[in-house]
């Protein structure tokens, strides 16, 4: 509220105890607690944010009012997207996050839909000794793979100290989670289109078309295309069963050093990985559209 108030513009913020009183896996999903902010999901984790409608390769997002280089976990090959993955920041080492909604001219320029600011722990701005460290589990069984664990671990921590009257401050930030999830999906690809006169009579008489309807009269035919209709069916169908292995690290070291009251020189080292491992198996049917018929006949159970 205080930084809503004091700012210049139009501003929008989230702080560490506010962040702290949600289970929020990573910053994405803290992000969504803004007026205005909603996010795109991966994986079952907050990725990427849209602000006022804007997509994500819209928005301008900093560290430290330095701009941060854009990354994705969903990205395969090449990538042209300048959104920046929030699935890459866990919420632990973060003091606030500003959202500006409206441009600025102390804020680097480039954000259509807002310029989000993540401010990450200074020891200046809280001076004297200060540690805290968290341990908690994530449950998850949407794994395929039963014989794995449900449960995985995410560790934090954080120790920072000042000296000399609080003119020096050092602090050290390190989070750790890791998270095991699956997912389960079917797809379906390459249609081939038809005309409406195209039969498939499913009763051995004639040939027919690979992908045809049941001809006029027919009692098991619903909604029938008219003769210059066309409709379409699958070339390709698939499903597939995929087990997630994934490993978030960050860590900050901040040295900040205040000789008088208006001059504060920060020097701050910023590690952020995330390894993610994909294991799966799927299963594809193609369909070659060749002409065939089809003969039900009556077994011995019909």
């Amino acid at each position: 509220m205080e930084i809503k108030r004091n700012a210049a513009g139009i501003v929008d913020a989230i702080s560490a105890e506010d962040i702290g009183k949600f289970p929020d896996t990573n910053l994405a999903e803290s992000l969504q607690r803004i007026s205005g902010v909603s996010i795109d999901r991966s994986l079952g984790e907050g990725s990427r944010v849209t602000v006022r409608g804007v997509g994500p390769d819209f928005n301008l997002v900093l560290l430290n009012g330095r701009q941060m280089p854009a990354s994705s976990i969903a990205d395969t090959g090449a990538s042209n997207s300048r959104a920046f993955d929030f699935a890459n920041l866990a919420s632990e080492g973060i003091a606030s996050v500003e959202v500006f909604k409206s441009g600025r001219a102390d804020i680097p320029t480039g954000g259509i839909g807002a310029t989000i600011n993540i401010n990450t722990t200074r020891p200046l701005d809280s001076p004297g000794f200060r540690a805290t460290a968290s341990a908690s589990g994530m449950y998850d069984d949407s794994r395929t793979n039963l014989s794995d664990t449900n449960v995985t671990p995410e560790l934090s921590g954080l120790i920072s100290d000042t000296f000399m009257d609080d003119r020096i401050g050092v602090a050290l930030t390190l989070v750790r989670q890791e998270r095991e999830s699956g997912s389960a999906t079917a797809s379906v690809g390459g249609w081939r289109t038809f005309s409406g006169e195209t039969d498939n009579c499913w009763c051995g008489q004639g040939p027919s078309e690979w992908g045809g309807i049941p001809p006029a009269g027919d009692p098991n035919q619903q909604n029938r295309p008219g003769p210059g209709d066309i409709y379409s069916v699958p070339q390709v169908i698939g499903y597939e069963l995929a087990d997630y292995d994934r490993t978030r690290t960050n860590g900050q070291l901040t040295l900040q050093f205040r000789p008088v009251e208006s001059v504060t020189a920060t020097l701050d080292y910023t590690y952020s990985e995330l390894e993610l491992d994909r294991t799966y198996n799927n299963l594809s049917a193609w369909f070659n559209f060749a002409g065939q018929e089809t003969l039900w006949t009556d077994g011995p159970n019909a």
